[in-house]
């Protein structure tokens, strides 16, 4: 995904809780700020704050707004 693109984070936190039907699967919309050399992604909230922790490729999926 390309700096500035609208993107969803995969919540990984809840495949093994035992209520995870509930809950919502993807965490977003999120901005891209860079991927890394290694295929991580550092991605912001739309307010601009970033994430404290780099986000696997696996994880990220494109958001379309409706």
């Amino acid at each position: 995904h390309d700096p500035g693109t609208l993107v969803l984070l995969r919540n990984t936190r809840i495949e093994k809780e035992l209520n995870r039907k509930a809950k919502p699967r993807y965490l977003g919309p999120l901005i891209v700020v860079h991927r890394n050399s290694g295929g991580s992604y550092v991605l912001a909230d739309l307010n601009g704050a970033i994430l404290k922790a780099r986000v696997a490729q696996f994880r990220v999926i494109p958001y379309y707004p409706r």
